[in-house]
């Protein structure tokens, strides 16, 4: 009897059993909606830079997905005590050379729809325009590729990628191209080179796909995959740039080495410690297979990428990203390259990155429009920017962009209790 007692004395001490939360890293499909936005807005013109502003965020309408949601356990992101008054900081205009405040330059040069400043990995500003939202993730477009670069390294540094291989090591189907044979797995990720494809190769590769042709394709590696798509081998290229086949060659390289699928390796090396906030998409082709272009997440979840950077800096023994990729990131050549307009001189393309040149240790990742991630290691400060501006990419967008972060890390700024 005493026995009974004590086992039902324990079960009614028991808490009642929660929800068993869902399993990490997992991805359930989404179905594309109408593939329209409003009465102008279809399949054929949602990805028009005048459109942007609207569609970016709704990507989910116009392709197919796979979506994460949350984790139940994840911790937001925190304010600091004190925070910074965008309206009362000043940075030099590039347009006109006058000190404006860094508030108009958001609205008034950049275009910004959404910008989070993190030090410390505190909130130190944060600010929405336009129509965004902060728990919606907003598509990445090109700004992608350096993640996919990222990943790669991770992938070295773990054993399955060796830096001087061919691709056909790990692309055997791809292996009577020559341009698949003779292309090492290094030169692919520190993108500065891509292949010259014609307008018309770019226009077959969207519409694989799934970009802007609503109708079932054969998807994207069935494209990829046609003989004497690859007979050439890349030739230099600017940065930043649009994106092209050679993106979604990497992604598959990525997927197939790792025996995993792209969203799920991303999920796994780059998210599971810096637990996302919002939720992930990743578009897919009409087959299901995830595209380099199609990643999507909130502005705070982008964000914490730059943390991931800065903890790997700082705490190398706990990180899976090597510690040569941070290195290469933040160390100065002391040799002279080509200048990027816009930017301090010495800053160069690395890994699809941008070592900045002027102050030391300062890395960017800089998409079309604005769309940025900055990150100063030595003041562990990060500034994530959702941008609109008109073009894709032009000096005077990198310089303002420039300024700005210049501003942003300056000692004497205008702060205020939150």
């Amino acid at each position: 009897m005493m026995r009974r007692l004590t086992v039902l004395t324990l079960l009614f001490a028991l808490p009642a059993a929660a929800p068993a939360a869902a399993p990490a890293c997992q991805f359930e499909k989404v179905a594309s909606g109408p593939q329209k936005l409003g009465r102008w807005i279809n399949k054929s013109n949602w990805l028009n830079d005048e459109n942007l502003r609207l569609t970016l965020p709704a990507a989910h309408l116009f392709m197919s997905a796979l979506r994460r949601q949350p984790e139940a356990d994840g911790e937001a992101l925190r304010p600091a005590n004190r925070q910074l008054d965008l309206a009362a900081a000043k940075a030099t205009d590039p347009s006109d050379g006058r000190e404006r405040d860094l508030a108009f330059l958001l609205d008034s040069r950049l275009q910004a729809d959404g910008v989070l400043i993190l030090q410390n990995g505190r909130i130190i500003a944060e600010r929405y325009r336009n129509g965004l939202r902060a728990d919606e993730p907003r598509l990445l477009q090109q700004a992608t590729r350096p993640l996919l670069n990222l990943l790669g390294a991770i992938a070295i540094g773990q054993g399955k990628l060796a830096a001087d291989r061919p691709l056909n090591r790990y692309l055997p189907s791809l292996s009577s191209q020559p341009g698949i044979r003779k292309l090492s797995v290094q030169r692919l990720l520190e993108n500065e080179e891509g292949h010259n494809w014609s307008a018309d190769e770019i226009a077959g590769w969207r519409q694989a796909g799934g970009w802007t042709a609503s109708n079932a394709s054969e998807g994207m590696r069935p494209w990829l995959s046609q003989p004497g798509r690859w007979n050439a081998l890349p030739d230099k290229i600017d940065l930043p740039g649009a994106g092209s086949p050679d993106d979604d060659l990497l992604a598959w390289l990525l997927a197939e080495s790792n025996a995993t699928p792209l969203s799920r390796l991303f999920c796994e090396q780059l998210q599971s410690r810096l637990k996302p906030e919002h939720p992930v998409l990743w578009l897919t082709d009409p087959q299901g297979v995830e595209l380099a272009d199609g990643l999507a997440l909130s502005l705070r979840d982008f964000g914490r990428l730059g943390n991931v950077l800065l903890e790997a800096r700082h705490t190398r023994q706990r990180s899976r990203i090597p510690g040569w990729f941070t290195e290469t990131l933040t160390a100065s050549t002391g040799l002279r390259s080509p200048e990027i307009p816009g930017l301090a001189k010495g800053s160069e393309a690395r890994y699809g990155f941008i070592h900045l040149g002027g102050e030391n240790n300062r890395a960017a990742l800089i998409g079309p429009h604005g769309t940025s991630l900055y990150v100063d290691f030595d003041r562990r400060l990060v500034i994530a920017l959702y941008g609109s501006y008109p073009v894709a990419s032009s000096p005077l967008l990198l310089a303002t962009l420039e300024q700005f972060w210049k501003a942003v890390g300056s000692s004497g700024l205008a702060l205020r209790k939150p």
